[in-house]
């Protein structure tokens, strides 16, 4: 298997999904890699319109490039909350991406749709996926200290007919609903309304489901929503963030004469790499590479 599709495809029969892991640094990115390559699992790595403007597009692509090539395992390569419109057209043009997330959510439907469809008709000329959101993912990719207003994060959640109206008016090849989960951690993490989510693959059951927010949600609730609501694909940063942060506050201290940061760096990755490693097993996409 080679394509996007062809492990989303084996994801959805075999029931795992693929860890789609933010990357904003060059040690979050070894991070991923060692622990991919530990679990020989295959792996996506997204990079934000914030992002890719602080590698560079064109470094973005070279990284990946070399690193299917160094770490022999499956490593897909997305635009996540791609944004503007502009930005997801360089990135079909730039060889090296699998998969293009275009986020239209803060538009008006019928704008969205059309937007989506633009970067779908682009994509599609070059054999690449499109992801496409209906509704707002709320919430950042931070630790934050107050609680979720859950009955107004209801009003967010992606209702069915909605998904299959745009399913079917876009195109798109994965749809990132909203049913419960949020971007970032939480005192008191949202539930997923698995019923929900349930519902929507069956209103399109030949397109696949991601699940955005992917932080802070229990194990338990995550496999649900990938062996009843048939998600293929997780989206996890805040606990790589987190992770980072506290691991290199850590090493800081322990080592305050310490001036050579890759000899910093070290244990900093190998903290990183271990809650990979965890969301990979909860994935359940240990050994398929």
């Amino acid at each position: 298997m080679n394509s996007a599709k062809d492990w989303f495809q084996c994801a959805k029969k075999e029931g795992f999904a693929i860890g789609a892991f933010n990357i904003d640094s060059l040690d979050i990115f070894k991070a991923v890699m060692v622990a991919a390559q530990n679990k020989k699992s295959p792996v996506m790595l997204e990079f934000s319109p914030g992002e890719v403007k602080y590698f560079g597009l064109r470094n973005v692509v070279d990284m990946v490039v070399n690193a299917r090539e160094e770490y022999k395992i499956p490593i897909l390569l997305n635009l996540d909350h791609g944004r503007p419109i502009e930005l997801c057209m360089e990135a079909i043009e730039q060889p090296g991406f699998d998969n293009i997330h275009f986020d239209g959510s803060d538009s008006e439907f019928e704008e969205n749709v059309k937007e989506t469809k633009k970067v779908v008709e682009a994509a599609h000329k070059k054999g690449l996926l499109v992801e496409g959101e209906i509704d707002k993912v709320s919430g950042s990719s931070e630790k934050h200290d107050e609680d979720v207003n859950v009955e107004q994060l209801k009003d967010s959640y992606t209702k069915p007919e909605k998904a299959f109206k745009f399913v079917q008016s876009t195109g798109v090849d994965i749809l990132a609903p909203v049913f419960g989960n949020i971007h970032g951690t939480f005192p008191t993490q949202p539930n997923l309304d698995i019923g929900l989510l349930t519902r929507i693959a069956q209103a399109v059951p030949e397109t696949f489901l991601s699940l955005h927010g992917g932080s802070g949600i229990p194990a338990s609730q995550v496999k649900e929503a990938i062996n009843l609501g048939k998600i293929v694909k997780v989206n996890v940063n805040t606990e790589l963030r987190v992770a980072y942060r506290d691991a290199l506050s850590e090493e800081l201290g322990e080592t305050p004469n310490e001036y050579k940061v890759y000899e910093i760096a070290d244990d900093v990755i190998l903290a990183v790499a271990s809650v990979v490693e965890g969301k990979i097993d909860i994935f359940g996409s240990a050994g398929k590479a």
